[in-house]
This record gives structure tokens, sequence and C-alpha cells, in this order.
């Protein structure tokens, strides 16, 4: 898929992919003036990035660590590659510099994830932009706002479920439904009685397969309250207190991305997971075929990509387990 494809079925048509093409593709071309003034832009890229960022649980933990990979070609780059790791030989030990050292290779093998564009749009017509004009008042940009949390919701959902579609042969994995993760599923509801002695689990299942942290834990929003409540026999010490007590474990983080029956446990390095991004968030603009409405797009374009190893392991653990009666 090349990068007008890419565009087009995202909902960019006529003039505004003229506009790209004449100038390179620098997305600044469709962030003119011409309805929002500057101050305005500023105002609403600050608070279409918060809004989106308060639900991109996972993916603004990966930004804030560093976990991301730019793309070099931007919008271009409609798929990201990278190699699997094999195994090599252990180090040497000896007295003697000139060893006889087993000069072994780490084996690497091409892998790839399909870079999709998420958005969301809302547009301002011609008589609001006349009375707005006209009062010489802001633009209520309240649609806007709504844009910008569904492209956070989305792209959440994106990191932790995936994306089915095989537009390019081949679909993205999140957090929940990668092959190479390691799937537990308990027969015991998770309660504050049982949780650290699952977690324990989850951590002894990452260790096993050769993963030694640091590691998130990602709880669904549903199960939040949990983690305040108090534990038994420690004297007044909620659970998540507890938890982060637990030295490899970085963080406690609540998605809603999860569903209620289960959590996962990430090792947050960057040979498990990053972030290929096309394009940080940006907010664009470009004016309809009659020229009577102002087409608006808030969007990103990015895709997770896990770094599973040769021997087909991975470093997350998804956990399931039956909700308590009510």
């Amino acid at each position: 898929m090349n990068i007008l494809t890419h565009l087009k079925n995202s909902g960019l048509t006529g003039n505004a992919v003229k506009v790209l093409i004449n100038n390179g593709f620098n997305m600044e071309v469709l962030r003119t003036n011409a309805i929002l003034r500057k101050d305005e832009w500023v105002d609403f890229d600050e608070r279409a990035v918060q809004l989106a960022q308060e639900k991109m649980t996972v993916a603004t933990d990966l930004i804030d660590m560093g976990l991301t990979y730019e793309l070099p070609g931007g919008l271009g780059d409609t798929v990201s590659e990278w190699e699997t790791e094999g195994d090599r030989a252990g180090a040497n030990i000896s007295m003697e510099m000139e060893s006889n050292v087993d000069r072994d290779l780490i084996n690497y093998e091409s892998a790839s994830v399909p870079i999709p564009i998420i958005s969301a749009d809302f547009k301002i017509n011609m008589r609001t932009m006349a009375a707005t004009t006209y009062r010489g008042s802001r633009i209520d940009l309240s649609n806007g706002s709504a844009a910008a949390r569904k492209v956070g919701i989305k792209s959440e959902n994106l990191v932790v479920r995936g994306w089915g579609n095989t537009a390019v042969g081949k679909g993205i994995y999140g957090l929940t439904n990668h092959p190479y993760r390691s799937l537990i599923n308990f027969t015991t509801p998770f309660t504050v009685s049982t949780a650290a002695r699952m977690i324990l689990d989850m951590i002894q299942e990452a260790d096993d397969k050769g993963f030694y942290g640091p590691f998130t834990l990602y709880f669904p929003t549903g199960l939040s309250t949990i983690l305040y409540e108090i534990m038994p026999d420690t004297n007044g010490k909620m659970l998540m207190e507890h938890l982060q007590q637990i030295d490899l474990i970085k963080d406690i983080k609540v998605t809603s991305a999860l569903r209620p029956g289960e959590f996962t446990l990430l090792q947050t390095t960057d040979d498990v997971i990053d972030l290929a991004v096309a394009q940080p968030l940006i907010t664009v603009e470009w004016d309809s075929p009659g020229g009577f409405e102002t087409n608006f797009k808030v969007f990103t374009a990015f895709a997770p990509r896990l770094k599973y190893r040769q021997d087909r392991t991975l470093g997350v653990v998804h956990a399931t387990f039956p909700l308590a009666p009510q």
C-alpha cells in the first residue's frame, strides 16, 4: 500500500491530498490559520494530546519510557520491519585473553508490522464560522475534544488488543492476542486475598521464559477498586501498596482496553516492545469540495512492535480468571 492509498483510506481526499503531494507530504501545510487562529491551534493541540493520552495508558507509558522508533519515511512508511533475535553461545571465562572462545553469532530473522492511521474527524460548517467571525469569539471545539478521546481509545485498543485488518497481508498483534505471549488461565477469582499469589505466578512464568523485568502490571478499569482494598493480616495495607513492594514490578496501571477477567504483565524493555511511529498525534484541516464546511482530522500513525524471540517466547504474560460472584 502506498502513501496515497494510506491517506485516502483514512479519509483525506480531493484538495487535501493534492496539497500534501505538492508539499512533500508535510502535514503542517494542512494546519493553516484560515479557520483556527494560531493561539486556537496551540490550545487545541495541547487539549487534544491531553485528552488522547488520558485514554492511552500503555501507549503513553511506552512513549514516556522512550520505547519508540521514529520511522524515517513518516507516513510514507506503511510497514515497519525489525529482526527477531536467536540465541548464541555463552560468554567465556579464562585467565588468558586469547583463549579458545566460541565465536558463535546471533541468528537474525525478519519480522514486520503494518502501520495504520488511527483517526477521528469533525467538521465546522460555514454558518458556524460566519457567526464566530461576526461575534469575534472562539470556535467551539468540543467535537474536536471528543474526536481526540476516540483516537486515544482506539490507539490503546490497538496496543492491548491488536488489529485484525489484513490490508497489507497481515494484522497487528497486541498484548492480549499475540500467539507467543505466555497465557495463564487461573481457575480462582481475582480477589484481594488471591491477587499476590497470582501475580507472583505470572512473574515466575516470565522468569521461566528468560524475562527478568522490569515489569509493568496492567489491570482492567473494572478491577481497579480491588487495588485499594485492605489486605487481610497486613495491619491496614492496601493491595496496591503490597504489590509495589515487589522489586521486579516497576509500575501498576489501569487501562480500559483490558476486560474485567484479565490482566497483563509486560517487560518494558526495547527488546520486548516499542512503538513504531510514523506520525505523532496531530490535527489537520481541509475544505470540503463545495467549500461550505471545513473538515478536521485528529490522527496518529503507529503500531506496537512485540519482539518475540526465535524460540517463540515473548516478555508478555497474559492472565485470565473467573469473576468473583457478586
